[in-house]
């Protein structure tokens, strides 16, 4: 099943990177971690959005980065190099909507601790990247997303969207692989086959999967 010891999935909303972790550790007899997404301020943080204010936005970003921070030691301390690892997220994560939603102020607040953190984190042998269009990543939204998800202003998601993108396509830390998962259903087995035998062949740099 390859040599990677520590694979990462991530990708825009509602792309399925939680389902393909899940089946990438299963098919690699891997470790699942997946994002811990509990925060006291996350319904504040969506009602803000929907009203156009900006309360407690650097509150609730800093929680997320805390329990990502403590989710990567975790990886850590618990022997990383002794069996495959599978996250549902890459750290960065968290500086893309940082520097989605914070003011200039906040920002700088909030990158002065994700530095010290980010000094910690492991690095990976693969970064999965799951790709869709803006419109279908709204149609995801609408069609799959939480009620709060539904009503958060088109703009939002557009610099959410805008920031991924962005982020990857200048990303140089490990190989990438970048799939779009438009024409990907992870419910057939003849989709999953063909993309796990993508990862395994991936050795470096940058690909591109995109299947007709």
């Amino acid at each position: 099943m390859g040599d990677f010891k520590y694979i990462i999935v991530d990708g825009l909303v509602k792309t399925g990177k939680t389902r393909l972790a899940r089946i990438i550790a299963k098919e690699f007899n891997g470790r699942l971690i997946l994002d811990n997404r509990e925060n006291p301020f996350a319904d504040g943080f969506y009602k803000a959005l929907e009203k156009g204010e900006n309360s407690n936005f650097l509150k609730t970003q800093l929680i997320f980065l805390l329990n990502r921070y403590a989710q990567q030691l975790e990886i850590t301390q618990k022997g990383l190099f002794h069996k495959t690892t599978v996250s549902d997220y890459i750290f960065y994560r968290d500086g893309i909507y940082a520097h989605a939603i914070l003011n200039d102020e906040d920002l700088q607040v909030y990158k002065k601790m994700f530095k010290l953190f980010s000094e910690n984190v492991c690095s990976a042998d693969l970064v999965i990247y799951l790709q869709v269009s803006f419109t279908e990543m709204l149609h995801r939204i609408q069609e799959y997303g939480t009620e709060l998800e539904k009503k958060v202003p088109t703009e939002y998601w557009r610099e959410v969207f805008e920031a991924y993108n962005y982020y990857f396509f200048n990303f140089k830390g490990t190989p990438l692989l970048v799939v779009n998962m438009e024409k990907i259903n992870l419910d057939r087995q003849s989709d999953i086959d063909s993309l796990v035998k993508e990862i395994q062949n991936h050795k470096k740099g940058t690909i591109y999967y995109a299947p007709a």
